[in-house]
């Protein structure tokens, strides 16, 4: 990043974004809808209520971006800051979705559905039928789909979960169901690539969950993605195979995997697209972990990609602190980090009240699996935080837990209603975020302010959905150390 772009953009934080990526209206979990029991080993439960987003197909077209998560589609961007919901049709046509612009028209498929149709990326979609080999027979096993229109007009598919791997084969561009050549074996799980074994300390060599291929093409090379090795791990992330032509041979990347992180908000990093942006960036988006309540209860996040100097693909490692929008930065793989950084973390903090087991600390321990929640009938449920030093803070995120969500009974999310404030002294505070009015349904919530000298920061919960009892998560104020 040159100087100049560096004084240009400073402090213009309403440029930024955060993750895991804010999103409104996160859709129900499709396997707690009529509470399926599933086995995980020797044991069996229905799984409780929870919501998820996952598994991104990404879409930039005409300096627009449209994202299309499992669970509910879709979500469009102008600005890559803020995102609306807009229901297409079909708004869930299964797991993995993957949406691709081909010659005149935009082709939509998921996990075991047919190919769709439309003229827009909005939809609506009409099935054209499910994808069949040369010879007319089904392609069976066709999950976590992907489909690539090459730059010459030829169409190809890819698609695999688990055992034996990753398939691929070539698509008629005219009529979109018909392979044109039989599907091919391009990659399996290798126990040699120590990061692909399954598990959440990778210590299972026997097996893996390769999954989620995606391609992408730089130059006159073809990076075919995959993840590794369960979405519930937070050893999970992504990899890359090379090849010279879209259906290979490919080799695997001397450099891999592309993107994994462990610990912290943002774990777990895989089943993603890469998709290129304003200035021809290239940009990944990615499944994230929570897996409290399920081990499909997932968030998205997003990062930059690009090549090095040695001509490996590879991704920005996973942020969790605010970071410049694409189309600020020129070459956003060198960073695009906006300098703020968590000033509540691990930090000494009170509560109004606090539910056994839920103590306010859970809210500033950088963990997805634990949280505040203050006692049923708070008539006035507060966290405050001692920054230990003094910061001038810019922004803050706030993670919500909807406790007790129940669809069936009626018990359903919706939005909180918070004010955020902060002090230089103790004595006098400053509100900073005011969504004592909101009336969006914001499970992960970013806010941007100016920048303000901060020594303790208070977070006031207002207003929760009915029924709902408030957790929180995650409450980071972002700041960087006062001058002087």
């Amino acid at each position: 990043m040159s100087p100049q772009s560096t004084v240009s953009i400073a402090k213009d934080f309403q440029r930024s974004t955060c993750n895991p990526i804010v999103l409104p209206d996160y859709p129900r979990g499709r396997l707690s809808i009529g509470k399926r029991p599933e086995t995980f080993g020797f044991l069996q439960s229905p799984p409780q209520d929870y919501r998820e987003t996952a598994d991104p197909s990404v879409l930039f077209h005409d300096g627009r971006w449209y994202l299309y998560p499992s669970c509910g589609m879709a979500y469009v961007s102008d600005d890559f800051i803020s995102w609306r919901h807009v229901r297409v049709d079909p708004d869930d046509c299964g797991y993995a979705p993957t949406v691709v612009a081909h010659r005149d028209r935009f082709l939509l498929t998921a996990c075991g559905a047919p190919i769709h149709s439309a003229p827009h990326p909005l939809g609506p979609f009409a099935p054209i039928g499910p994808l069949r080999r040369p010879h007319g027979a089904l392609v069976e096993g066709f999950n976590d789909p992907m489909l690539f229109a090459d730059d010459d007009g030829r169409l190809y598919a890819y698609w695999g979960l688990g055992a034996p791997g990753i398939f691929g084969a070539e698509v008629d561009p005219v009529h979109c169901d018909r392979l044109l050549t039989e599907p091919r074996l391009l990659f399996s799980f290798d126990p040699a690539h120590a990061w692909e074994r399954y598990g959440p300390s990778n210590e299972d060599a026997s097996k893996s969950y390769v999954e989620g291929p995606w391609m992408v093409k730089i130059g006159a090379r073809y990076f075919l993605t995959y993840a590794a090795p369960g979405t519930e791990w937070r050893t999970y992330g992504m990899g890359a195979y090379v090849a010279d032509s879209p259906l290979g041979p490919f080799r695997y990347q001397r450099h891999n995997p592309i993107l994994r992180q462990t610990e912290g908000l943002v774990r777990g990093p895989g089943h993603g697209c890469l998709v290129r942006g304003p200035r021809d960036t290239l940009w990944a988006f990615y499944t994230c972990t929570v897996c409290y309540e399920h081990i499909f209860e997932r968030r998205i996040g997003m990062d930059p990609a690009g090549l090095d100097a040695d001509g490996n693909l590879f991704v920005r490692p996973a942020s969790a602190t605010p970071q410049w929008a694409p189309g600020v930065l020129a070459a956003p793989e060198n960073g695009n980090d906006t300098g703020l950084l968590p000033v509540t973390m691990n930090r000494r903090c009170r509560a109004s009240s606090h539910a056994p087991g839920r103590t306010p600390l859970y809210a500033v321990d950088d963990a997805m699996l634990t949280w505040w929640e203050p006692l049923a009938g708070d008539p006035a449920p507060l966290l405050e935080v001692g920054l230990n030093g003094t910061f001038d803070a810019a922004a803050v995120r706030i993670i919500w837990k909807d406790v007790g969500l129940d669809y069936d009974g009626g018990v359903r999310p919706g939005p909180f209603r918070y004010r955020v404030s902060v002090s230089p002294d103790g004595q006098a505070w400053r509100t900073v975020v005011d969504a004592s009015d909101n009336s969006t349904d914001w499970l992960i919530d970013y806010r941007v302010f100016d920048m303000q000298r901060a020594r303790l920061a208070r977070l006031e919960i207002l207003g929760a959905p009915p029924h709902i009892r408030p957790g929180v998560v995650d409450f980071t104020l972002f700041g960087m150390s006062a001058a002087g």
